[in-house]
């Protein structure tokens, strides 16, 4: 009997001790985590926007210069502007099911909203090495320069990825999805 109350006690205290030892370093980090979240949302709305600051030190100071951010029937819009004011494009929020999970990211169109400019994503639950690859330079880059014609980007438009059939289509959904809630309201203006 001995044996099981020392396991039981040694056990809890472990767990008890490893648990704070987590909980304050969660504390401790946090505010970096929740600084490192930011640069990541930033850099993923000047990317869909086409805009590469030359170093990450420059993510935010880039951003504060060409990016305002707007509110369209509820939405978060960024307009990235030119020096002279004129909009150059918009960002806006992009989800949907993926095929293990949801897939959220960033998608960009141009200030005349005919053509697409990018999409990054920034949180999914794909595969590694199968529906992960969307992350990947190579797939998000065919997206730049598509036309947005009156008819949904299609598998003609785009390629998708050998082995993640599921999560290539989820994409194709969630952009023309995004795209079809999109046109509209940017067409009223901000």
């Amino acid at each position: 009997m001995k044996g099981y109350t020392y396991t039981i006690v040694f056990t809890f205290l472990i767990s008890a001790i490893l648990t704070t030892v987590l909980a304050v370093a969660n504390q401790y980090y946090q505010p970096k985590i929740q600084r490192n979240e930011e640069v990541a949302f930033k850099r993923a709305v000047l990317y869909v926007l086409d805009i590469t600051p030359e170093t990450e030190d420059q993510v935010e100071t880039v951003f504060a210069q060409s990016i305002r951010a707007h509110s369209v029937d509820g939405a978060e819009v960024y307009v990235r502007e030119g020096q002279d004011g004129q909009i150059q494009g918009y960002a806006v929020l992009m989800y949907g099911s993926g095929v293990w999970g949801s897939i959220q990211g960033y998608l960009g169109v141009s200030a005349d909203r005919r053509v697409l400019l990018g999409i990054e994503f920034i949180a999914h639950s794909e595969t590694p090495g199968l529906g992960g690859r969307i992350d990947e330079s190579t797939y998000k880059e065919q997206f730049r320069g598509v036309p947005l014609l009156d008819r949904p980007i299609s598998d003609g438009d785009v390629d998708g990825i050998t082995g993640a059939t599921g999560t290539s289509n989820a994409v194709l959904r969630i952009v023309n999805n995004t795209i079809d809630q999109l046109l509209p309201k940017l067409e009223v203006g901000l």
